[in-house]
């Protein structure tokens, strides 16, 4: 504070001077300025504060041209083009033709005219540099191309094609400016990669080639399209579901149907039962509401500051040709449709072909969704070339009073229309086609779902899709894994595993030795004695077997159009206490009780055809149970129980109390004696033959699980005849292969052998035998031959037992060992096994040959030594 008398000095009256005048008589003086008109001259004359001056390079220039869309109208051809070791391109490619020279001029005043009337608007994407550097027309980009694949003939497969070979670039940089540069769609697919505008262009070619009515759009997308972001949109593979068979339900007759009795509950009772399953109802709701507002807002999109302002290009096929009903969308960086009025799309700029070029005139701040792709109206798109295409033009030659011809001269002197396309011709080799992705495969993710595509014979497992779903949308808990293979020698194309129950489903083609289909297992669990289901083709097995349920202490078989008319086994093994089974007796499990199901046989009489058989082992019991007879209620029955263990053989004493039975026609008279002995020992027969069968089908699914485990471990794959790119490394192999035969066989000389040799020289050589030496030559000779014969059997016996007795100890070491062995380990153990198994079978050929082919190379020794010059004096003696 200031002291008494004393003025304090205030902060502003350095600046001001007694606040500038205003509390003094300088105010009337601002009152009169202020009152003064106002003046633009005033204003440009008045001191202001200006950046510092930059210094423009051509740099500069070029970028202040590009933003602006400028079209150049200078065209130097480019002598020495270089683009990614690549100097050698068509003249279309380096130089402008006169009529493109035109057209660039024509559209530049196009481009002009435009930006006046729309000031506000961005510019169009009307030229734009080649791969060369020269300016060019978008729409003289466009090559219509017919490719020779009968597989690209339609929309799907040619947009399913350009995206799975075309590597998507994002436009990181700059996503609110247009591209500097559009590849030719031949470079877009040569290097295998491309932004939008290149990818559209591409796909538009295609399709414009195959039929379709297609056009590039250029326009705005939302942040998901333009950075290929997948993971809010729907999987486009749903999840693989078998078809169940519809049984037919067989309808009542309402007349005699019965009554059902009344309802003598309590109505209040029922009343509250009712409210309480309303309001767990009601809960119930409550609760998936609420979820479902969860996931709503997990999946929202987050905020974009460059929402609507993102560039992007696509494509639209309008309807008219090949079919096509309604205008669609198509994405080329995912190969996916989308309707009209999509979100994913938020404005349009202008939409071109290799024909005309047209701009969009109507209001895009509400979406694209009422927008009207009519391009013949010209109050809602804005064409460059008037009258084109060619097809659209109508003539009225009677508004002008003249005749149509003249009219049609006079229109058709007068339009500029589209020059050729200069890029030259889409060309896909077939290896690209077939190799399909730049990297070999490709990683998609979608809303909780992940995808994984592969080329054919890019694995070794022949895996060419992995479909992986999760039950949340940042996939971390896997709930389901889809595996589909091709070429696969085992014939699988298709594996399910649900991470939910540790279930996997294996589905074959046809064409496997065993006949299987469908193998349903668990994962963890590769026993025989787990639970597993093995569907096989009935047709292609002898035995018509059509089912095999494997699980705790029962094998379930299930048969077709069987000639016997069985068409279900069910056999029960030995339990323990724990429920679990009894330990194996010589290496097999003990069964308890065998059942038997028959179908009806009208070749015999209903008390003679078996319906149900049942061996129960353990209690040494037989029951039958034959069809049932025409209009009976009930089906006759016989019991059969065995004789002890001692009195069983052929001299086996029937005895009446040993079975007892029911008889369902009471009119037909006992059975006798002998008829029940036949039957018991017929049911005795079976017995033992269904044991075997068992026995037989036990050691089938051993080999199937064996020779499943190798497959999977060791998996090959099948090579068509007419591939040629994999069937290259082995056709030169097989051609190297001869090339070295032949050179053998060139260099091989035969030498004369003489048998007799040794023999005439323990007798020292003479010229002549006498009848007597030549006879003993001659078998004495015989005589080697054939125990040459016999020991070159007996060598290859008894390598095959020893190999014999080699592979068993080792199956034993495996059976003793497997739940210690490592992955290594045992794929070490079965390819060991396979190389053993195959030399087994090759020593058995071996033998088997050589027991064939002996008693005929002896008759030719023999043959050989009757022709001998030396003992023919033995035939002139006969």
């Amino acid at each position: 504070m200031a002291e008494d008398g004393e003025t304090e000095d205030h902060p502003y009256l350095d600046d001001y001077g007694d606040f500038g005048g205003y509390l003094t008589g300088e105010q009337d003086v601002a009152d009169e300025e202020s009152e003064k008109p106002f003046s633009y001259f005033d204003l440009l004359d008045a001191p202001r504060d200006l950046p510092e001056p930059v210094d423009l390079t051509l740099d500069h220039l070029k970028d202040i041209a590009y933003e602006l869309g400028l079209i150049k109208l200078c065209w130097p051809e480019i002598t020495d083009p270089y683009f990614e070791d690549r100097t050698s391109f068509p003249k279309s490619y380096t130089a402008n033709s006169d009529k493109e020279k035109v057209l660039l001029l024509y559209t530049e005043n196009f481009r002009r005219q435009f930006s006046h009337k729309f000031p506000f608007r961005k510019p169009l994407f009307l030229a734009c540099e080649n791969e060369c550097d020269m300016q060019k027309m978008v729409c003289t980009t466009i090559r219509p191309t017919t490719l020779p694949y009968p597989e690209l003939e339609t929309w799907e497969a040619c947009a399913r094609c350009l995206a799975d070979l075309v590597r998507y670039e994002v436009f990181e940089d700059y996503p609110t400016l247009l591209p500097h540069t559009l590849y030719s769609p031949h470079t877009t697919i040569l290097r295998q990669s491309g932004h939008s505008f290149a990818m559209a262009t591409a796909l538009c070619s295609l399709l414009i080639g195959v039929g379709y009515d297609a056009f590039v759009v250029s326009g705005y997308a939302i942040n998901d399209v333009t950075l290929r972001i997948m993971c809010r949109t729907e999987c486009p593979f749903p999840e693989f579901k078998e078809e169940e068979e519809v049984v037919e339900e067989k309808s009542e007759d309402e007349k005699y149907k019965v009554r059902p009795p009344r309802d003598l509950r309590s109505k209040f009772l029922i009343m509250m039962a009712q409210k309480e399953i309303d309001k767990a109802k009601a809960e119930e709701e409550k609760a998936n509401e609420a979820e479902r507002l969860r996931i709503l807002e997990e999946e929202k999109r987050p905020p974009d500051d460059l929402e609507g302002e993102r560039v992007h290009a696509w494509v639209i096929i309008l309807d008219g040709e090949r079919k096509v009903d309604q205008p669609f969308f198509i994405e080329p960086s995912t190969g996916m449709s989308h309707p009209l009025d999509t979100d994913l799309y938020l404005g349009i700029e202008s939409v071109w072909n290799h024909l005309n070029y047209w701009v969009n005139l109507q209001d895009c701040s509400e979406g694209i969704g009422k927008l009207e792709y009519n391009l013949k109206d010209v109050e809602k798109w804005e064409h460059i070339l008037a009258g084109e295409p060619y097809a659209w033009r109508e003539y009225k030659a009677k508004e002008f009073g003249e005749e149509e011809g003249d009219v049609r001269d006079m229109y058709d002197e007068q339009h500029l229309d589209m020059p050729l396309p200069w890029s030259t011709k889409i060309s896909i080799p077939h290896e690209l086609l077939k190799r399909r992705f730049p990297d070999g495969g490709k990683e998609t993710y979608f809303k909780r779902t992940l995808v994984q595509e592969f080329a054919p014979y890019t694995l070794d497992d022949g895996l060419v899709k992995r479909i992986t779903r999760f039950s949340d949308f940042y996939c971390t808990d896997i709930t389901l894994i889809e595996d589909y293979y091709e070429n696969r020698s085992d014939k699988l194309y298709m594996s399910i595993y649900d991470a939910r129950t540790g279930m996997v489903t294996d589905y074959f083609n046809p064409g496997r030795e065993d006949g299987a289909i469908k193998h349903v297992y668990c994962k963890h669990n590769d026993e025989r004695e787990s639970e597993r289901t093995i569907f096989f083709n009935n047709k292609a097995r002898f035995d018509s077997l059509s089912k095999i349920e494997c699980g705790g202490s029962k094998l379930t078989e299930h048969y077709f159009d069987r000639e016997d008319k069985l068409y279900f086994r069910e056999v029960t093994y030995v339990t323990d206490s724990k429920g679990k089974m009894a330990e194996k007796v010589s290496g097999r499990s003990p069964i308890q009780k065998v059942i038997q199901k028959f179908n009806r046989d009208e070749s015999k009489k209903a008390d003679d055809d078996i319906a149900v058989q049942e061996f129960e082992l353990v209690e040494r019991v037989i029951n039958v149970k034959f069809q049932y007879g025409k209009n009976n209620v009930t089906a006759s029955t016989r019991t059969f129980i065995k004789p002890p263990i001692s009195e069983m053989g052929e001299g086996m004493k029937f005895k009446p109390e040993l079975t007892y039975g029911y008889q369902a026609d009471i009119r037909a008279k006992p059975p006798r004696q002998l008829t029940l002995y036949l039957l018991f020992e017929d049911q005795l027969k079976a017995e033992e033959k269904v044991l075997t069968q068992i026995r037989d089908m036990e050691i089938q699914i051993s080999d199937f699980l064996l020779l499943r485990a190798h497959e999977m471990a060791f998996s090959k794959l099948d090579v068509s005849l007419y591939n040629k790119e994999q069937n290259a490394e082995n056709r030169i192999a097989m051609l190297e292969r001869e090339a070295e035969l032949r050179q053998h066989k060139e260099k091989e000389v035969e030498e004369h052998i003489d048998w007799l040799a040794p023999y005439a020289a323990r007798l020292g050589n003479p010229p002549r035998f006498k009848y007597n030496q030549a006879l003993e030559v001659k078998y004495c000779c015989l005589e080697d031959f054939k125990k040459l014969l016999v020991t070159r059997a007996q060598h290859i016996q008894r390598t095959f037992e020893r190999m014999g007795e080699q592979l068993q100890s080792l199956q034993n070491w495996y059976t003793a060992n497997h739940d210690n062995l490592n992955p290594v380990e045992e794929a070490a153990y079965f390819e060991d096994v396979n190389d053993r198994m195959f030399y087994l079978k090759t020593l058995e050929m071996r033998l088997i040959r050589h027991k064939d082919l002996s008693p005929l190379r002896y008759r030719h020794m023999e043959e050989f030594l009757n022709k001998h010059p030396q003992l023919r004096m033995l035939q002139r003696n006969r």
